[in-house]
């Protein structure tokens, strides 16, 4: 299914020109290359620079690609999570990551278990995080830059407000599924960041992006944790070596370094998706059957916008009628809201579209 125009907040659009990159990878010889050669080895060290200069990465931070966002989640809880350890979340996802390691215990370290105190705090969708109260003697805050299911956002700086509260030691991870290769985040005031292929970088799913400073590798050090074939450690200690800890996605990872090559860089790319989601928010303001889930400005998501309305089930069959699809709700706001992504990979044309067609609705 090709979807005229396809707002849906992944998998969405695929970037363009995806299927001369899917030819460039099957003439380049790389798919039938040993991941131990020196051919894959030089292609994933090239790959993991030229993806630290687009996205404004510290040259001490390690990048790393898993099979998704959501076994950054089990990482994380296996080699990271330490002492005291509070979850921010204002939605679905965030929730889930906090869940995930309270319900699944055997997912931490038994060195980690005996010492960990897991804790989640929920905050509403028009605060911002840094309103939540936070424990300054936390070991690890999880949050998540753009939650997905209600089009929040936390910023830079309200991650640097949160950062002042604690100790210097404390580690900071961010979900930042939705925002990353999008929103150009200060990378250096957090340890950890995590996404998907299938969000702002318009890939197919199948590939999650790590991202980690010197700090969390050396906790993961102090931890040890080595119980699982991906920890921490083990997957730093073959990208060390520019391979990977298992058999890797091949295909994602050249179709990811064809985009981040010919893609401008990440402050570009922020810059633009701004102006456009407060050209949306404003125009969509002018329709009486919808109004944003989220009020607040400065918790609003640039790269996914949640609405309200009474009339989703009739809004979502008119456009399906135009070869136009928005995502659905979402958890609690599942029958009462739609979301519209605004990622990298739609071009404005199609947001003109959608635009028009909304008026005629």
């Amino acid at each position: 299914m090709n979807s005229k125009c396809n707002f849906y907040p992944g998998p969405s659009k695929l970037a363009p020109n995806i299927d001369v990159y899917l030819q460039n990878a099957y003439n380049s010889g790389l798919l039938e290359a040993n991941h131990r050669s020196s051919f894959f080895m030089d292609f994933l060290n090239e790959t993991i620079q030229n993806t630290k200069v687009k996205l404004a990465i510290p040259n001490n931070y390690e990048v790393f690609f898993t099979s998704s966002a959501t076994e950054c989640w089990e990482i994380t809880v296996q080699s990271l999570l330490h002492n005291k350890v509070q979850f921010l979340y204002s939605g679905a996802f965030g929730k889930k990551w906090f869940k995930y390691s309270v319900i699944n215990p055997q997912a931490i370290s038994e060195l980690n278990k005996a010492k960990s105190s897991i804790r989640g705090t929920r905050f509403f969708v028009d605060q911002t995080a840094d309103e939540v109260e936070i424990d300054a003697e936390n070991s690890c805050l999880c949050i998540v830059s753009s939650e997905t299911s209600n089009g929040t956002q936390i910023s830079n700086q309200t991650i640097r407000d949160l950062k002042a509260k604690m100790s210097t030691e404390s580690l900071i991870l961010v979900d930042a599924t939705s925002s990353l290769g999008g929103m150009a985040h200060d990378i250096s005031l957090a340890d950890v960041w995590f996404g998907s292929s299938q969000k702002c970088f318009g890939l197919p799913s199948g590939l999650g992006i790590m991202i980690v400073s010197p700090k969390a590798i050396e906790k993961a050090k102090e931890i040890n944790e080595r119980n699982h074939y991906n920890s921490l450690l083990n997957i730093s200690e073959n990208f060390q070596k520019n391979q990977t800890h298992y058999t890797p996605n091949t295909l994602g990872i050249f179709l990811f370094s064809e985009v981040i090559k010919n893609r401008p860089h990440i402050s570009e790319i922020d810059s633009h998706l701004k102006t456009r989601a407060k050209h949306l928010y404003n125009e969509m303001s002018q329709f009486s059957f919808c109004e944003p889930l989220v009020t607040n400005l400065q918790s609003r998501s640039d790269t996914v916008l949640a609405f309200t309305s009474e009339r989703v089930a009739e809004l979502h069959k008119y456009l399906s009628e135009k070869d136009i699809i928005v995502g659905k709700g979402y958890g609690e706001w599942k029958s009462s809201s739609f979301r519209i992504a605004n990622f990298p990979s739609i071009p404005d044309a199609d947001f003109d579209l959608l635009l028009k067609s909304l008026k005629s609705f």
